[in-house]
């Protein structure tokens, strides 16, 4: 598939008179993955894993399918998968897991452009085993992330670095594969958050190196789920709390409970999507849409845009705001309009300061996905500019 403009018709929750620029936050639901769900609730195959009867096996045979499609997307080992109801959960299991193995003179870098998924666990986790939270800061100027700045704060007592691959509230990829290469030179292993990377570039944990990658499906198009690539490895090492009769060994020791068996089949089905439609022609077909998007607000008087000025090395995402308005005023007047965006810190805590923007009230953030059309982008500009004459 190479021309995408009729790809709306995969997505029965797009369309009407709604211009969906939140996706960010989560995407519509692609075709297969809706139907993938409901043929799986409907197929009586609902049960649990590791029995001695077809709708068990069934379960089982499903877990190892999605497992083997997820390893296909990001580029990693099958079985270094694990399944949670969202990447946030995932991670707290994660770091109550690494923290049985820290203590007072460990050191976590984490950065000020990630979300606070991939923050506020380390801090709790500083909290409670006297480890030490080290933050790398972006640049206020550009709203980037430099790898040195990150890089510079490795030492011998490093254990471990929490960098995202591509900010939620600005689009900025950092240089993940350099900071995971001075880590491990370090000693330190590393966790990337790969939540707002995975729907808008290809992804090859193993090309990364990163010990730990997490995503979300419920932002590429599939249900609410949170997939956490755990290198095999290091999954076996980590002393995990559990129940007793939880696996001993393999991603199970790290999922709480029974996964989800209709999600994991919609999981399958939009990853499958993803690979079949292809990540560079998802890129570029958004990439036109996100440079339109970004230059017309540059063109309107009285709307900055924070954070980066182009679309290099950049997810179609950004953050703006009108001058004399309340960023949720805007959103609550571009909804007025027909246009869904978000206000707000949208959960990248640590980088609404160095952005200049309010800690609470953030700014609006709107973001591109693979449904966004021209025209859709030509009305949020209309009504932004209207919004920003009107004040």
């Amino acid at each position: 598939m190479h021309d995408l403009n009729d790809i709306r018709d995969r997505f029965p929750g797009v369309g009407g008179d709604w211009a969906r620029f939140d996706g960010p936050a989560g995407t519509q639901v692609v075709d297969v993955a809706i139907d993938a769900s409901a043929a799986w609730q409907r197929s009586g195959n609902n049960a649990n894993s590791h029995g001695s009867f077809a709708a068990a096996a069934a379960c089982d045979d499903l877990v190892e399918t999605v497992s083997a499609t997820m390893g296909e997307l990001l580029g990693a080992e099958p079985d270094s998968m694990v399944f949670g109801p969202s990447t946030t959960a995932n991670m707290m299991a994660l770091t109550r897991a690494i923290g049985r193995g820290l203590g007072p003179g460990d050191e976590i870098v984490c950065t000020t452009l990630d979300h606070d998924s991939n923050v506020a666990p380390w801090l709790l986790l500083a909290r409670d085993t006297g480890a030490t939270v080290r933050m790398a800061e972006l640049d206020p100027d550009t709203g980037r992330l430099a790898a040195e700045s990150v890089i510079d704060l490795v030492g011998p007592a490093t254990r471990w670095v929490a960098v995202t691959g591509s900010s939620n509230a600005v689009g900025a990829i950092p240089d993940v594969a350099a900071v995971t290469a001075a880590a491990h030179r370090a000693g330190a292993r590393v966790v990337v958050d790969g939540v707002h990377l995975t729907p808008h570039r290809g992804v090859d944990v193993a090309a990364i190196g990163c010990d730990v990658f997490t995503t979300s499906s419920y932002k590429w198009y599939g249900p609410h789920a949170g997939i956490m690539c755990v290198e095999p490895g290091l999954l076996e090492e980590l002393d995990a709390y559990k129940v007793r009769p939880a696996p001993e060994s393999g991603p199970g020791r790290l999922q709480y409970g029974t996964p989800s068996w209709e999600a994991l089949a919609g999981v399958d089905a939009a990853a499958r999507f993803l690979l079949e439609t292809g990540m560079d022609v998802i890129a570029a077909h958004e990439a036109i849409r996100f440079a339109r998007l970004l230059d017309g607000l540059h063109g309107i008087e009285a709307v900055r845009v924070v954070g980066p000025a182009d679309t290099a090395d950049r997810a179609p995402t950004l953050m703006f705001e009108v001058e004399g308005l309340a960023p949720l005023t805007v959103a609550e007047r571009l909804a007025a309009a027909g246009v869904a965006v978000w206000d707000g810190h949208n959960y990248a805590v640590e980088a609404m300061a160095p952005l200049g923007l309010d800690s609470e009230a953030g700014a609006v953030r709107a973001g591109v996905s693979l449904y966004t059309t021209d025209d859709e982008v030509d009305h949020l500009l209309d009504a932004v500019g209207h919004i920003a004459g009107s004040g």
